[in-house]
């Protein structure tokens, strides 16, 4: 995905409430783009695709613990629900990178609608 392409759905998806950083890995947890004011470091980025790609049971993000809820091969979805850290939404793009949205407890749309949105900005 090429950072034109990440800006637009970084701005599709700040039309919700909630946004509160969307980061890119490639296929190797690399970080390629992020946006927010929290910077993902490589060794959580890692951690965290290998948890998403070996269907643990949660993902740690801002050494916070998120349960994940959906733990699909192209998609995500993880609540936090003890540090009111919100929650977490990611798909595989057409490119096959991986893409995250971190979204906070307080939103105008609900977890799951968040994974459905991610993954159709992901594959447009």
């Amino acid at each position: 995905m090429d950072e034109l392409k990440f800006n637009r759905i970084v701005d599709s998806l700040n039309e919700y409430i909630g946004v509160e950083e969307v980061f890119l890995l490639n296929s190797e947890g690399d970080v390629i783009f992020t946006y927010g004011n929290y910077k993902i470091s490589p060794e959580e980025a890692k951690n965290l695709l290998n948890s998403w790609k070996n269907k643990e049971s949660s993902i740690s993000y801002q050494n916070c613990r998120f349960a994940l809820i959906k733990k699909e091969e192209i998609q995500l979805a993880g609540k936090n629900t003890v540090d009111n850290k919100g929650n977490i939404a990611g798909s595989v793009t057409n490119e096959g990178d991986y893409l995250l949205a971190h979204i906070a407890k307080q939103t105008d749309i609900i977890l799951l609608e968040w994974s459905i949105l991610v993954n159709k900005l992901a594959w447009d």
